[in-house]
């Protein structure tokens, strides 16, 4: 357990400031503009790092963004959520916000920020939801402290180690340049989406993927974990509280397996007009979905 106090946090920044209206389409709007809390942290190493809270509630809903990705990325879900729960969204290092860190034992790091964070805000009954690097990052984090304050999980398309492996990606070995980077960014980014989003969003998430274009190995080296594929799965099977497991088609073998394997699963694919960000492709529903899973939970 680390030793970690109040006192040896700053809080950099306080400020009441509304979320932008994300209009992702009639439907998905919300008609309330929530207010948030935009906050840093110092970390036990002196890395500032970014998060949003607000809301009030017996249960905390703490989101773990992608590779590059700002908190900012789940503004869908704060709207909703914090009118009946409290919510944190937070940038990890090298993200949004977040100080820029260029050390080592970079996932043994990240995912003690999940665990100080969660200090940091004295958060109880926790449903921590992982997207995409957020999914393994999540995980490593149970796997490293374990599922006390845990509630639920919910893990948004990404692999969990289960059947065969999906197909590899493009390598980025050939990137090395900032010119390089800076279009396979914008390549990257333009993927994950399968609906537009408001220009306001995609500029949040155009500055946050940048912040080491000057530096794309370092980009790339959060992307690299230290663990086998299967570290994932047999950490959801030891974690023996329920978990909710939201994909599109890519990792159907996987979710079957799941299913049949852990009797605490449940889980959802969205097979229509959702890309890899399907949170926000698909945001009214899948803050229904959420919603119905968090209330089986009472």
């Amino acid at each position: 357990m680390l030793n970690y106090t109040k006192s040896s946090v700053l809080v950099l920044v306080f400020a009441l400031i509304p979320l932008l209206d994300y209009t992702m389409s009639p439907k998905a709007q919300e008609s309330v503009k929530p207010m948030m809390q935009e906050k840093f942290f110092l970390t036990s190493d002196g890395t500032k790092i970014h998060y949003l809270i607000g809301g009030t509630g017996p249960r905390t809903l703490v989101f773990v963004p992608g590779w590059l990705m700002p908190a900012e990325i789940f503004q869908m879900q704060f709207n909703h959520f914090v009118k009946t729960y409290r919510v944190i969204s937070f940038s990890p290092r090298s993200q949004g916000k977040s100080d820029i860190y260029l050390g080592k034992n970079l996932a043994q790091k990240r995912a003690q920020d999940i665990h100080e964070l969660l200090q940091e805000t004295q958060a109880k009954n926790i449903s921590l939801i992982g997207w995409s690097l957020g999914v393994l990052e999540t995980l490593d984090y149970v796997s490293r402290y374990g599922t006390h304050g845990l509630q639920s999980l919910v893990l948004i398309d990404n692999s969990i180690g289960e059947g065969t492996p999906p197909i590899a990606q493009k390598k980025s070995a050939t990137i090395h340049t900032t010119e390089q980077f800076t279009q396979y960014t914008k390549n990257f980014i333009a993927a994950i989406f399968h609906q537009p989003i408001p220009a306001e969003l995609l500029q949040m998430i155009e500055h946050s993927t940048l912040r080491l274009a000057h530096k794309p190995a370092q980009a790339f080296a959060i992307l690299k974990k230290p663990y086998p594929r299967e570290y994932y799965r047999e950490t959801i099977y030891a974690s023996q509280i329920p978990v909710w497991y939201a994909i599109t088609p890519r990792y159907r073998e996987q979710a079957t397996l799941f299913n049949q394997k852990y009797p605490l699963g449940q889980l959802k694919i969205y097979e229509k007009n959702a890309g890899h960000a399907l949170f926000i492709d698909q945001a009214e529903d899948f803050n229904r979905d959420l919603e119905h899973f968090l209330k089986a939970l009472n």
